[in-house]
């Protein structure tokens, strides 16, 4: 079963398509070779040339740009705010660019940029296919145009939307999720409030939010993180949980609903607000549907971290707290895994560790609940 997956992997299709047309082409070993290393940069330029045509058309239009993620692998540094996350990590070959929701018309602008990515990524395809002269071009022209390609098809997961998607469906989207971006600048604003640590406008907002969009999914979505930074996880929690249960919910949009429940009835349950018998079998539920439902595996340490806290694992929760901290560019995510890292080092009888851990928290969010509840502890301790 492992050789048919990796036989059957899109970069091993790839690798035999450059070599066929290099080997036809140029009948040379050699060029073949170069080939190769010519389809492994084209990959990267056709991901890059989507990245920046989204990055340039959201900021020419007014889209939202949430997050700018300069390369792989361990967070070297990060210049992040309660607007917009920008990182640079070890292995600078990829760019990442989250865009969301901004300022209305909202689905117009999203289209925009959108749009703006689709062309520059044509328009990089056209120019390396135009440029081909020996093996190494024409493989850097074949793979660019393949991940180009792949980006244009329309496909929504848990963790991604392409290109193609948006293109396509974002000027006849209708219903719950053409309401949905008609009311993110009001989300979007709600959440800011969050960001900035000014609950009081937040909860304003919420009310708003409330009385307009009752029912809307992502309104109360910006509720629960209201009432969540408020440290109210119970009342949090049933919100969420109406939220998880919603039956009109695409299975890409339960996947990050069940998530989002996961990890909040484990702060419920570690709170105090709710006992563990309850509790837990409630966040260990959520925690399958989501990853049944396609929910990126990694994106869920933090919450399996908290989980491990509670069950009196310690080394397993330091272990996923610290990668969930490395990898995680949402402040208010990272600041929880870090308040999660300390309190699984005190827990292990290392205060030490513990407050290094919560010095770093500090720096991201220091009044999120779980921040300043385990610097109270740290100093009773």
């Amino acid at each position: 079963m492992r050789l048919t997956r990796v036989v059957r992997h899109p970069l091993t299709v790839l690798t035999a398509v450059v070599c066929a047309a290099v080997g036809f082409g140029y009948r040379s070993t050699g060029e073949v070779g170069w080939g190769v290393l010519g389809a492994l940069v084209g990959l990267l330029l056709g991901l890059m040339s989507l990245q920046v045509g989204m990055l340039v058309g959201a900021v020419l239009l007014g889209a939202r740009v949430h997050k700018v993620v300069i390369g792989i692998g361990t967070r070297l540094v990060d210049w992040t705010n309660a607007r917009r996350a920008v990182v640079l990590r070890a292995v600078p070959l990829l760019l990442s660019v989250s865009v969301g929701p901004g300022k209305a018309p909202a689905r117009k602008r999203m289209w925009g940029a959108a749009l703006c990515s689709a062309f520059a990524a044509i328009a990089t395809v056209t120019a390396t296919a135009l440029a081909v002269s020996d093996g190494f071009s024409l493989g850097l022209a074949i793979a660019c145009a393949a991940a180009v390609a792949h980006a244009l098809v329309p496909r929504k997961l848990p963790g991604s939307t392409s290109t193609g998607w948006l293109v396509l469906h974002l000027p006849r989207m209708t219903g719950v999720q053409a309401q949905q971006l008609d009311a993110a600048p009001l989300v979007t604003a709600t959440v800011d409030a969050v960001q900035d640590g000014e609950l009081a406008r937040a909860s304003a907002m919420a009310a708003e939010l409330s009385d307009r969009y009752p029912s809307l999914r992502t309104a109360t979505a910006a509720r629960v993180l209201v009432l969540q930074a408020q440290g109210r996880y119970a009342e949090a929690l049933l919100q969420a949980m109406a939220i998880a249960g919603d039956t009109t919910q695409t299975p890409q949009e339960a996947a990050v609903s069940f998530a989002a429940l996961a990890g909040l009835a484990y702060a419920t349950v570690e709170s105090g607000q709710l006992s563990a018998e309850l509790g837990m079998g409630t966040a260990d539920q959520a925690l399958e549907n989501a990853e049944t439902l396609g929910y990126p595996t990694h994106r869920l340490d933090g919450c399996r971290a908290l989980r491990e806290l509670i069950l009196g694992n310690t080394a397993r929760a330091i272990s996923l707290a610290r990668h969930s901290a490395n990898t995680t560019d949402d402040r208010l995510g990272r600041a929880d895994d870090l308040a999660t890292l300390a309190r699984a080092h005190m827990a292990a009888g290392d205060n030490k560790a513990a407050r290094t851990a919560l010095i770093e928290a500090e720096q991201v969010v220091p009044w999120w609940p779980r921040v300043a509840e385990t610097r109270t502890r740290l100093d009773i301790a």
